[in-house]
């Protein structure tokens, strides 16, 4: 890892603190990761009225995407001193213009390639097959060079991140979560809370994800942390949200027995792993995954405006970076070189059948994944059984993997709305054409993207 200076930036308005078992500590790292050179003002462009009220609605998300240091203060994460990780590619790439498909809305036969452009309205995807790139394309003046936000896909990084800390003994599964956050302490909702049901949002808590609601729980932390413009009376933070949410000390299902997919669990998580480490969540992040990836280039992370990186959604990078983490997580927990960066046992774990996780999927989930889905250490899991999950995000940031074919890709998008049923249907079709396309010998499940119609970011 680079040597850093131990710089207190501007990001920081306070003493970087972090929570150490069961009591507050000052700590001062010696290593700070260094914050974007792009100052956060809110404005991505005041000539076409970009701003922190509009930045991910369109026409705005078309440019807004990898532009995102305007909105958030931003670290940069360091790939580090080692070797870049090499890309394969297959000898017979799949062409996009030369693949028929049926237009979803229409039935009219259409392209591939039009599918991504005018359905999906993808900005670049990569797909991968026995470990080599099938297919590779950018449009809409995205570029592999490019970071581009990850929003809710940046969860699953944070559920190894969890994994890694584990095995090094900073915690486990089965703590309560109020040993290393503070601001959960005297919460009667959290007395029996533990790291695992933060991990798979079996929680119980009231805490209500409704985008569409500018007083829901979500709209409310969204203000906190600058994903929208703060308000007089809105709290400060991730820190000031969890401690002043009602919804979230509130119980409304027993503990462990229900799942409810809210996106804070994935700040408290990453506030876990802060608190227990007791290193920052940027720097453990950089010194444990993104230096060990082999990485071409610098992640981001974007901070609450106090430090703290919004774990649940503003994670960026590049396609080919984000390409070579789904391929650490296809050879399940393994580097380029070799290296076990996450355990092997977490990916097997998330596809082993587990009747307690399916018993905790609500019906509505049942419904349009399958009876054996369910949400394990921040991944989508399809079915368990066909060895499908996913990292999802909105607007079309997707991760999907199938360990029995050997399949994978990585997608980013900027979709006019969040999610709808045209883009989970068109999705399921350029699946299943590029499914068929690397192994038509073998008669591939199309997973169920439904899923997407019912998560938040």
């Amino acid at each position: 890892m680079k040597k850093r200076t131990n710089t207190q930036s501007s990001l920081l308005p306070g003493i970087l603190y972090l929570v150490m078992a069961t009591s507050l500590t000052i700590v001062m790292p010696i290593e700070a990761v260094e914050p974007s050179s792009t100052k956060a003002t809110g404005v991505i462009s005041a000539e076409f009225g970009a701003d922190s009220s509009n930045w991910d609605n369109a026409p705005m998300n078309m440019f807004s995407f990898t532009l995102t240091d305007r909105i958030f203060p931003t670290l940069m994460i360091s790939r580090g001193d080692g070797a870049v990780a090499p890309l394969r590619y297959a000898s017979r790439q799949v062409d996009a213009t030369g693949l028929i498909v049926s237009d979803p809305p229409t039935g009219r036969a259409m392209t591939v390639d039009q599918l991504l452009n005018r359905r999906i309205q993808n900005n670049g995807l990569i797909v991968m097959h026995k470990g080599k790139i099938v297919h590779e394309s950018y449009r809409n003046g995205f570029s592999r060079e490019l970071r581009h936000i990850n929003q809710s896909t940046s969860k699953s990084f944070c559920g190894m991140m969890a994994q890694i800390a584990m095995e090094k003994g900073f915690f486990k599964e089965d703590d309560l979560a109020t040993k290393y956050v503070p601001e959960l302490r005297g919460k009667p909702a959290w007395e029996d809370l533990t790291v695992r049901h933060v991990m798979d949002m079996r929680d119980g808590t009231k805490f209500v994800e409704n985008y569409e609601d500018d007083s829901s729980d979500v709209r409310v932390q969204d203000r906190a942390t600058g994903w929208r413009p703060h308000g007089e009376n809105d709290p400060e933070g991730i820190r000031g949200f969890i401690k002043t949410s009602e919804n979230l000390a509130a119980k409304i299902h027993p503990t462990g027995k229900v799942f409810n997919y809210a996106s804070i669990q994935t700040d408290i998580l990453g506030l876990i792993i802060q608190g227990a480490s007791g290193q920052p969540l940027a720097e453990f992040f950089e010194e444990h995954f993104w230096s060990k990836l082999g990485a071409e280039h610098d992640a981001g992370y974007g901070t609450d405006g106090f430090g703290q990186p919004i774990a649940q959604g503003a994670m960026s990078m590049t396609l080919p970076d984000f390409a070579r983490a789904a391929m650490l997580v296809m050879n399940k927990g393994r580097n380029a070189e070799g290296e076990q960066v996450v355990a092997e046992s977490f990916f097997d774990d998330l596809v082993t059948p587990n009747k307690m996780l399916q018993d905790a999927f609500p019906q509505k989930f049942k419904g349009l994944i399958s009876p054996t889905g369910n949400y394990r250490s921040q991944f989508w899991v399809l079915d368990a059984e066909k060895q499908q999950f996913m990292m999802i995000g909105v607007y079309g940031q997707v991760a999907y993997f199938d360990y029995a074919n050997d399949f994978s890709f990585v997608a980013f998008g900027s979709y006019p709305i969040a999610k709808d049923a045209l883009l989970v249907q068109s999705l399921g079709t350029l699946i299943g054409a590029m499914q068929d396309a690397v192994s038509p010998e073998i008669e591939l499940p199309t997973p169920n993207f439904n899923i997407l119609t019912i998560i938040g970011r």
